[in-house]
């Protein structure tokens, strides 16, 4: 039997928040990850939906690669608060928004990135979150929240088993949303 074993996510995880843009920058330019995104689906799609206007030093600043973890940093509501997204692989050129926070790994071989994934949008999770949230007018997930949560591991291999697994399941899922909203709007076009 594995072991569970207990890390503060900022040992393993670095937090920075997302670009700072303007409407003017919005629907054209390079790949961009926003809210919506991360809020909706558990690993960022194959291509990313939204666009934004970026320069070379906001893409090296705020770049996507395979590992990170995006979570939403405010909402209205406290269990809307910290959703989370994960790349599972490396978007060239694409920047996220300043209404999500990136955590990208330290070290290689602890967290399993589809694993983490699952754990983050996990009851126990969430409950930590909620737990250490503070809510004025919005709920905010900041440095201090960040700093006081703890989360509980398996081995690295236990990790890549479970997540593959899960990630498969996920993808599988999507598929059938996919064809379901296609046959839903073939529906709609015979009626």
């Amino acid at each position: 039997m594995n072991k569970i074993k207990k890390y503060a996510l900022s040992e393993l995880y670095d937090m920075s928040s997302g670009i700072s843009s303007t409407k003017e920058q919005s629907g054209h330019g390079a790949p961009f990850v926003s809210f919506k995104t991360v809020f909706n689906n558990y690993f960022l799609p194959e291509e990313l939906p939204d666009l934004m206007d970026t320069n070379e030093k906001e893409q090296e600043t705020y770049s996507i690669k395979m590992g990170d973890v995006f979570i939403t940093r405010t909402s209205e509501t406290i269990d809307e608060l910290a959703m989370s997204c994960v790349a599972v692989k490396n978007y060239p050129g694409a920047t996220y928004s300043g209404f999500i926070k990136r955590l990208r790994p330290k070290t290689a071989r602890i967290v399993y990135p589809k694993y983490m994934a699952f754990y983050f949008r996990s009851e126990l999770f969430r409950k930590a979150v909620t737990n250490n949230a503070f809510m004025t007018l919005r709920a905010s997930f900041n440095k201090d929240i960040f700093t006081f949560l703890d989360i509980y591991l398996p081995d690295y291999h236990e990790q890549v088993k479970i997540g593959d697994m899960l990630y498969s399941i996920e993808c599988k899922i999507q598929k059938n949303k996919k064809i379901n909203d296609y046959l839903a709007y073939q529906s709609s076009m015979v009626a």
